[in-house]
């Protein structure tokens, strides 16, 4: 079952591209807040958050960059979502359960619930979704994730899925958006990321689409005649509760619960530059996406709050562990170039703060964390160079080491994306490199477009080291990243990792069993890689966005991807002035 093991990788591009998305679109924004004709009155009062980048197609099958994607999580809902803290909750579906293998999950659906034009929602829908996904002549978003699938419709409102290979995290893989059949199911999946839907799509969700240009695009409530008189908000008469969506409250016609947001509109901008312009004129509420620097200094005025969402994207250094590359074979030498790069300073200055050093692959806020197996190896120069010459190397005469068994100085060349594309990346691929260089060790640093990065270097194995963010999600399933079948031209094991005694773990670790046997398989994993330094874990970047004051009922919680820090925009409520 390829659910995690492709969706790694898939996440994985999408970050390399960039989290800023494409930077086209002009900064010039209409003056006058308009609904198109067919979707309702304009908004009085808009949520206006500002973002660098565009949106064009925003469908389940097309959203790609950052602004896409955060429009298509309100557009859309999956089988289940988000939940506070680290919860998942029932969204079309209400309940769900798994059999004792662990390869069946069936989900009920919600009754009376219907797509934005009026359809009803049923199994179809989902259907049709995870067959379209499943498809090998589909290229979009989550192509070839779902390859291992089977979805079975037993009757119009439950529907199972069967996976090849059980998985205990599986869950988490049903936010998946669904999209509607009735629409769809016309189209090719080879020409479902083009197809037209993506500019003018038919939800499910509280928002839908009332714009979408260059220049912006307005999300307004699912509001229908239907629907009109039903009062505003997720309760009728109490504030946002503390616990915010723990529990969905009734809702109206459709089966959508309604915002207390008159709207959201979402700006678009071609360069930082013009986002803080506008942010200092007073025209957003609110900016998402920004680089630690810009954020934090939006976030000094005094009517602006830093909201924080921790992510399970982990910046960390991959080396290239093949038989041909045998200069990092030898843990000792890998622990001493983790020791070599100060993290701490990474988070303090190239991150701002607003990170967490990643001492493993598996973030804090997880879980599965066990800080007892996660080993801090400290920021140590000298004791660096010490293990390098207990390791057998030895110091050039001109200048950089000979690892133990050659004759000559090594040149280690560390890849990363290119600024532009991933800012973080790059940023924290100099601070490695600067890290190395100063124990002596000749390195440079290439940065590449996505592209070229991954498939014709990461994918092949042409590379010394590689700066990398991936999204290891709330059920951290390492098996893609680091398993040795998973080290092939379409796999996602970069390093080329072979090592039996881990593959056992790996699958113990992501295999369904009691919340006991699944937090103690993964102890012992994250012991293993502890000792066996794989791979050289930097940091954890948060998600960040500045909001103005008058932004209330926000619950930043951990999210996988940008789109999930709208779990809990039900609840938010706006202020009359900015």
């Amino acid at each position: 079952m390829h659910v995690r093991e492709r969706a790694v990788i898939g996440i994985l591009s999408l970050i390399l591209v960039g989290l800023a998305g494409a930077v086209v679109a002009p900064s010039f924004v209409p003056a006058v807040l308009d609904a198109s004709p067919d979707t309702g009155t304009a908004p009085t009062r808009p949520y206006v958050e500002g973002i660098v980048g565009t949106a064009v197609s925003v469908s389940p099958f097309s959203a790609q960059s950052v602004a896409e994607r955060e429009i298509e999580s309100l557009l859309f809902r999956g089988l289940v979502r988000l939940g506070p803290g680290d919860t998942l909750v029932g969204d079309l579906a209400d309940r769900w359960t798994v059999d004792a293998t662990g390869a069946a999950w069936t989900f009920y659906l919600r009754s009376g619930l219907t797509w934005q034009d009026g359809e009803p929602i049923t199994a179809q829908d989902v259907l049709f979704t995870v067959r379209a996904l499943s498809d090998p002549s589909y290229g979009g978003p989550g192509a070839a994730s779902w390859r291992e699938v089977t979805a079975t419709a037993v009757d119009s409102q439950t529907v199972t899925l069967t996976l090849a290979t059980p998985l205990g995290g599986f869950l988490e893989a049903a936010t998946q958006g669904i999209a509607p059949a009735h629409l769809l199911s016309g189209v090719a999946p080879a020409d479902l990321p083009s197809d037209p839907f993506g500019q003018k799509p038919v939800g499910s969700g509280s928002f839908r689409l009332a714009t979408l240009d260059q220049s912006r695009a307005l999300l307004i409530p699912n509001i229908s005649e239907a629907t009109s008189g039903e009062p505003k908000g997720p309760t009728d008469t109490s504030p946002p509760p503390t616990d915010s969506l723990a529990t969905l409250p009734p809702s109206p016609p459709g089966g959508v619960p309604l915002p207390y947001l008159d709207a959201i509109e979402f700006r678009f901008f071609s360069d930082v530059d013009a986002l803080t312009s506008a942010w200092g004129q007073g025209q957003l509420d609110g900016a998402a996406g920004l680089a630690a620097e810009v954020a934090n200094r939006l976030a000094e005025d005094p009517s602006a709050q830093l909201l924080r969402y921790p992510s399970t994207t982990v910046y960390a250094v991959t080396l290239n562990l093949r038989p041909g590359k045998p200069a990092f074979r030898d843990v000792a030498v890998r622990k001493a170039l983790l020791q070599a790069i100060d993290r701490d300073a990474i988070v303090r200055d190239v991150l701002g703060g607003l990170a967490k050093r990643a001492d493993g692959l598996i973030p804090d806020t997880s879980w599965a964390f066990d800080p007892a197996a996660n080993e801090a190896v400290a920021f140590d120069a000298d004791a660096a160079q010490a293990a390098l010459l207990g390791a057998g190397w030895k110091r050039a005469e001109g200048g950089g080491w000979i690892p133990k068994g050659s004759k000559k100085a090594l040149t280690i060349e560390v890849l990363s994306p290119q600024a532009e594309a991933n800012p973080v990346a790059y940023a924290i691929a100099n601070a490695v490199a600067l890290g190395w260089r100063a124990i002596g060790l000749d390195v440079a640093h290439t940065a590449l477009p996505a592209a070229e990065l991954v498939g014709s270097r990461l994918q092949v194995g042409d590379f010394d080291a590689a700066v990398t963010g991936t999204t290891i999600g709330f059920d951290p399933d390492l098996y893609p990243l680091l398993a040795s079948t998973q080290a092939t031209l379409s796999g996602s094991n970069f390093s080329g990792l072979q090592d039996p005694a881990l593959d056992p773990l790996l699958v113990r670790a992501r295999a369904p069993g009691t919340n006991e046997a699944r937090v103690a398989a993964y102890a012992d994993l994250q012991a293993k890689l502890a000792s066996s330094v794989y791979v050289l874990p930097v940091a954890f970047a948060d998600f960040v966005v500045v909001a103005r004051k008058t932004l209330t009922g926000v619950d930043p919680r951990p999210i996988g991807n940008p789109g999930d820090r709208f779990w809990d925009v039900l609840t938010w409520r706006l202020a009359e002035d900015r």
